[in-house]
């Protein structure tokens, strides 16, 4: 992954890869990329205020946020080394791709 190209854009291709993220996230993926603000200490933070928040199950959200993090999408600390929940670049450009301009 490291040496790949970039991926180069045609008109009209933003549209397709936009449907492949939407199909390939699922909507619990995307509420967790879409709430990544830089105000949570931590993913457990962040994931128990959405679970309390969008009553979702929170083993659902944690086993979401490995996925994410698995794709490179997001990355936190552990319970050792603890760190803020980020996005990273590939994240970011995810979202932007969604069409997400803020992050809730």
């Amino acid at each position: 992954m490291g040496d790949a190209p970039p991926i180069l854009v045609t008109p009209g291709g933003e549209e397709v890869i936009r449907k492949l993220v939407l199909r390939a996230l699922n909507e619990n993926q995307r509420l967790i990329l879409r709430s990544i603000n830089g105000r949570h200490r931590s993913l457990n933070s962040l994931l128990e205020e959405l679970s309390r928040k969008k009553r979702k199950a929170l083993s659902t959200l944690k086993l979401n946020a490995r996925i994410l993090k698995d794709l490179g999408l997001i990355d936190y600390g552990t319970k050792e080394n603890p760190r803020p929940v980020r996005l990273t670049e590939h994240g970011r450009m995810v979202l932007s791709l969604l069409g997400v301009e803020g992050h809730e």
